[in-house]
């Protein structure tokens, strides 16, 4: 397996740092988020750990535990990619 790339990691550990905010700001423990969200406490500590291999499916059940999942919708958002503006002048230029 490959190692991670740098500014992926890091990203990774600011997530974890916003999981394990969350997390305390609710009072919960990790055991207590891992219940509330269908996953293991490993899980929880991978996750605020930073760790790559957390499935996808898993870290949207703990947002969704953390009343969180709403946040996800504002990710790939094509009105926040610039590349969409770029698109539609390329595109619905008048001729």
């Amino acid at each position: 397996m490959r190692p991670v790339p740098v500014v992926v990691g890091s990203a990774l550990e600011r997530l974890g740092i916003r999981v394990t905010m969350a997390r305390k700001l609710r009072g919960l423990t990790q055991e207590e988020l891992g219940h509330l969200a269908d996953v293991s406490t490993s899980t929880v500590r991978s996750m605020e750990d930073g760790a790559e291999g957390v499935a996808m499916g898993n870290f949207l059940k703990v947002l969704q535990a953390l009343g969180l999942l709403s946040q996800v919708e504002k990710l790939l958002d094509p009105r926040d990619d610039p590349e969409t503006l770029a698109y539609a002048e390329r595109n619905l230029r008048s001729p």
